[in-house]
């Protein structure tokens, strides 16, 4: 696997365990603790979602550009 794979799946993984925490963090009764780990809970949500989103994007891309070059390439030849 190689390393845009496995940060992709960090960062799934990551968001995973931050999605819980905030499910955990808003059923909590209402407090500063509860209003900041709902905060950090889903700052870390959106950001590892966001960032995997972009790697799932770029090696996408980048392998389906590749094909497209190769392609163009033997059909000049």
């Amino acid at each position: 696997m190689n390393r845009p794979h496995r940060n992709f799946w960090i960062l799934v993984t990551a968001s995973v365990v931050a999605v819980g925490l905030l499910s955990t963090a808003v059923r909590m009764p209402p407090s500063p603790l509860a209003g900041i780990l709902t905060a950090v809970a889903g700052l870390a949500a959106a950001a590892s979602l966001a960032l995997a989103g972009r790697i799932l994007v770029v090696t996408t891309r980048s392998s389906t550009t590749t094909r497209a070059r190769r392609r163009r390439a033997n059909d000049l030849e």
